[in-house]
């Protein structure tokens, strides 16, 4: 059995309520053992709240993603799960800018990435990257089994695993995997984007770095390049 104390859903709407209801789907089957979902939204009538109202281990915290990440992720238990919205923004390259700049650096979006060759490549309108190993519509809810359901081939692929290679102009990666736990639910151990945020500490004062921050399952990526800096305190 899978044990997680917690979970924080981002989204409260048809995805969030999907996702919430699959990890009590895998409660009940005795495949995961969890005290709290709690889920992130910013309409507390959201579909969340009307779906799942019974259960007492679901509770909705009524905020903006990025300001609740901003200012409860970084509090978080190591064994936590956060369950990112697919199409959201690049929340946690957001939320490591503002936790950089908490200990002293100047930050800002390094220009393009490089091309990688991939079927699908295109820049968001916030300019992050939106990489993928497929030039179809994925469901959601995939979890990217070893033998791809579209096309019924081998998956020898990893999308997480080629952003983690050191990039050709020497910029450090910080990848978030986001691969899947259960029952068609992709997370993200906080675990892993706590130690993220020491890499970017250790190396605040060190002088300017270059970064690649990418948020990643094994088919699909949003990534951006990140510079820092230190600032003096006589700057702040």
């Amino acid at each position: 059995m899978i044990r997680v104390p917690r979970f924080i859903v981002i989204s409260g709407g048809e995805a969030g309520a999907f996702y919430v209801r699959q990890l009590r789907r895998a409660v009940a089957a005795g495949k995961l053992d969890t005290d709290r979902i709690l889920v992130v939204d910013r309409d507390p009538a959201c579909r969340v709240a009307s779906a799942h109202a019974g259960d007492p281990r679901v509770r909705i915290e009524t905020a903006d993603w990025a300001e609740w990440l901003a200012a409860h992720l970084g509090e978080a238990s190591p064994a936590d799960h956060l369950v990112p919205y697919h199409w959201a923004p690049h929340l946690l390259l957001g939320w490591l800018e503002g936790e950089a700049r908490k200990a002293g650096a100047a930050t800002s979006r390094g220009g393009a990435l490089a091309p990688r060759g991939l079927p699908f490549e295109a820049t968001t309108a916030a300019g992050d990257r939106a990489l993928s190993y497929a030039s179809w519509p994925c469901p959601p809810a995939c979890i990217e089994p070893a033998v791809c359901p579209h096309t019924r081939g081998t998956k020898d692929w990893s999308l997480a695993a080629d952003l983690e290679a050191p990039a050709s102009d020497g910029a450090t990666p910080v990848v978030f995997r986001c691969v899947h736990l259960v029952y068609g639910v992709g997370t993200v151990p906080v675990a892993d984007i706590l130690n993220a945020r020491a890499r970017l500490f250790g190396a605040v004062a060190d002088g300017p770095r270059r970064y690649v921050v990418a948020t990643s399952s094994h088919c699909h990526a949003l990534a951006t390049r990140l510079e820092t800096s230190y600032r003096s305190p006589s700057t702040r």
